[in-house]
């Protein structure tokens, strides 16, 4: 009997250990995807392509486009649907990869613009970009109404005069508050499981914010500094960032903001932790709340961390953070990160 669940227990291990071979993709510090085609199927509106990524293979689907078997494609981003109909195909994909752009360039400048995952089996069909609310924006939206679910809430609004719901990562949002936005994917007849609603549109974002200047697309500068009052426009961002009076003792292992910078292609793609005082700090802007980091320090005028997180912290504490550095970072809308930490847990 111990030598039959001795087998078993090294199968079940053997096995573990293939599925987590099979989900190894190759995706790049900067969140580059390859793919492989391995089989091209075709719809009036849109391309599906079976792709191998690393060992893994999937479905990606984006407006037409001629492909063939044997191409090699780049891609970030992309809006995953589960339990896909294709009407057309007569056919249901358990996933597709919704994109709206893929290149033969592996040195991609813009991701998608719907970098946003929709979990569970809601279902729709991306609709025509013909909704007057797809704008470069900034849009301004009043919230007439709003529904939570676990990881979206809906907005119904007045959008360009025209009534409008609005999806995004969960948010605190409120009856009467003016949100703004760019972009957008629209999806036509979409269905909420959770809840057990069908809307005929919804235009699901990843860029909103209560602050217009934190989705205003601005075109890419580079960094320049004011050496009369110390403050600097960071490149492709439109956030002004002031040189804070700061002293951070750092504790063993911590880099300083200033060794992150000046050695940033040595830390790309690597966790690493950092101390600092939050000398900025943004809610639910593309889904994830936003740091502006000092220490005091700082590499050729350059002296502010963006970071990352799903954590809330207040102006002027005084935090350890530790997350994935990601280095060239272009998130769209004008926003370019030459240094980045994504996705960071906030030791205070």
């Amino acid at each position: 009997m111990k030598k039959f669940l001795l087998i078993v227990a090294l199968t079940a291990f053997f096995a573990s250990c293939q599925s987590d071979n099979k989900s190894t993709k190759t995706v790049s510090a900067d969140g580059v995807h390859t793919a492989l085609v391995q089989e091209v199927l075709q719809t009036s509106q849109y391309t599906y392509l079976r792709v191998k990524d690393g060992e893994v293979e999937s479905w990606l689907a984006i407006p037409k486009m001629a492909a063939e078997v044997g191409d090699t494609y780049y891609y970030k981003g992309g809006l995953t649907m589960h339990q896909f109909e294709s009407k057309e195909l007569n056919r249901t994909f358990p996933e597709v990869i919704f994109i709206d752009k893929l290149s033969t360039n592996p040195a991609i400048t813009d991701p998608s613009t719907n970098p946003a995952t929709l979990g569970g089996t809601e279902n729709a069909a991306p609709a025509e970009a013909n909704n007057p609310a797809v704008a470069a924006g900034p849009v301004a939206a009043v919230a007439e109404e709003v529904l939570q679910t676990s990881k979206y809430t809906y907005i119904r609004a007045m959008v360009n005069g025209t009534d409008t719901w609005l999806a995004a990562t969960k948010m605190d949002a409120k009856v009467g508050a003016t949100y703004y936005f760019t972009g957008g994917l629209p999806m036509a007849d979409f269905e909420s499981k959770e809840l057990k609603r069908k809307f005929t549109e919804v235009l699901f974002l990843d860029n909103i914010s209560t602050d217009p200047k934190a989705v205003t697309p601005v075109q890419e500068v580079e960094s320049n500094v004011n050496t009369q009052d110390g403050s600097v426009q960071s490149k492709g961002s439109n956030i002004e960032l002031e040189k804070k009076t700061v002293d951070i003792k750092h504790g063993k292992g911590e880099l300083t903001v200033a060794e992150m910078l000046q050695n940033r292609k040595n830390y790309a793609g690597k966790v690493v932790r950092l101390k600092g005082e939050v000398t900025k700090f943004n809610v639910g802007i593309m889904g994830k709340n936003w740091i502006h980091l000092q220490d005091g320090t700082d590499f050729k005028g350059k002296f502010d961390l963006t970071v990352t997180t799903n954590e809330t912290v207040n102006e002027g504490d005084k935090i350890s953070v530790e997350g994935m550095i990601t280095i060239d970072k272009d998130f769209g809308y004008g926003y370019f990160y030459e240094v980045l930490m994504e996705d960071a847990k906030i030791i205070k």
